[in-house]
């Protein structure tokens, strides 16, 4: 592990974490590769040979040719096996935590970089979907190219979300799961590392999470937003406020997204089990769905497409991880959000937010002083990035992080 002097978890930590290391088993990959090749691959049409590349109109998903191509590259060239190694020279640990609410046991696998710091500040981090905690190793490259153990700053905890890639929990099949039972079972996994006191940051599911730790947990003491998930009513109430030209082509460009991009949200939201049974049958049909979201959407390479959409195949994680849009398709489409905690019940703990252009749930800085006139203390736009923003611009997004840490750490004890 080359980064193994990351790894030591602080003493006397009430928690018992075990570390990690991923190795697929090779006949997971093997049925992977032979799935890949067996494939059936629909008959050219209308709209599997037009894009949006084409014609605004034709956004229709996937190509035929881009999905024949991917395949290829999945088959003959994709290297799981660099990945898994690379993501392995970062510490990572499984640990069992206890819901108070109700009892469930959530087994939680996360990446940490620990601090040997005794003031070093906890800070952790949710990601979405499609995604996985991996959005975040940029960011923790150049963290371990910034710091050593002995002068970093912060105990970074990057866990894979409840029911998602290698986090699960004992009522899976039992029991739905919701934004608020996934941010109890993070905040008990910050408690057992022994942090009482810390920052949360998220974006997309990761959002709506860090919306329910900082509402409902006494233990988070600020929160970082990339983006925010919010009901019709609520973008209403500012609809009339003013917005920079930027803001405004981002705006032209999120409403765009939810015109024509949110099939895929209806699906998950209402028919979890049948979308999840379809795409599970067959990697290539879980490449399909995962791989027009990216495609119309970033300019990410067909390697890091394929490395999401084989981490939800290899978890087998893709059917259980649709728990967050059962509440989100209410709030978004249908105005209720009363399964999706609202970041905007945050008034009084310190609130920051990054702003990037290519962001498909963004907000104006106009918003966001309306929303937190009092504990707005850090808004930054950038230049370059979009929804998944420690990916894209992972300089830009871990100098905000410090510079808000920084603020937090004027107005809050750690």
């Amino acid at each position: 592990m080359a980064h193994a002097g990351f790894g030591l978890a602080p003493q006397g930590i009430p928690g018992t974490p075990s570390p990690f290391s991923l190795r697929v088993p090779d006949a997971d990959l093997h049925q992977l590769s032979s799935l890949i090749q067996t494939a059936v691959v629909g008959p050219p049409s209308f709209y599997n040979t037009h894009s949006v590349a084409d014609d605004p109109d034709h956004a229709f998903g996937i190509t035929r040719e881009w999905f024949t191509a991917a395949a290829d590259e999945w088959a003959h060239k994709f290297d799981w096996r660099a990945h898994e190694k690379h993501w392995n020279s970062f510490p990572q640990f499984t640990i069992n935590v206890t819901a108070p609410s109700d009892g469930q046991v959530f087994h939680l696998h996360f990446a940490a970089l620990f601090s040997h710091r005794r003031d070093a500040t906890p800070v952790l981090f949710s990601h979405g979907w499609p995604s996985s905690w991996t959005e975040f190793v940029p960011v923790l490259e150049l963290l371990t190219e910034k710091y050593t153990p002995k002068t970093l700053p912060y105990h970074i905890v990057v866990p894979s979300i409840p029911d998602y890639g290698l986090s699960t929990r004992s009522g899976l099949t039992e029991t739905e799961l919701d934004f608020r039972g996934a941010a109890e079972a993070l905040n008990e996994l910050m408690k057992a590392l022994g942090f009482d006191a810390y920052i949360a940051q998220g974006g997309d599911v990761g959002s709506g999470l860090t919306a329910a730790l900082g509402t409902f947990h006494d233990e988070c003491k600020a929160v970082h937003f990339n983006n925010l998930i919010l009901t019709p009513s609520e973008m209403g109430a500012v609809a009339d406020l003013p917005v920079t030209p930027e803001e405004a082509t981002t705006l032209a460009r999120a409403a765009q997204f939810g015109d024509r991009d949110t099939g895929y949200l209806y699906e998950q939201g209402t028919k979890p089990g049948g979308i999840s049974l379809a795409l599970m049958s067959n990697p290539m049909a879980l490449l399909a769905w995962i791989g027009t979201l990216y495609v119309e959407n970033t300019g990410y390479s067909i390697d890091t497409i394929l490395q999401e959409v084989s981490w939800y195949w290899l978890t087998k994680s893709y059917g259980s991880s649709l728990w967050s849009y059962r509440s989100v398709w209410r709030a978004v489409l249908r105005d209720d959000n009363r399964k999706l905690p609202s970041p905007l019940t945050i008034k009084k703990k310190p609130l920051g937010y990054s702003w990037y252009p290519g962001e498909v749930l963004a907000a104006a800085k106009s918003w966001l002083e309306h929303w937190f006139p009092d504990n707005l203390v850090f808004f930054k736009a950038h230049e370059s990035g979009g929804h998944l923003a420690a990916f894209d611009n992972p300089a830009g997004f871990l100098q905000d992080i410090e510079e808000f840490v920084a603020i937090v750490k004027t107005k809050v004890k750690f």
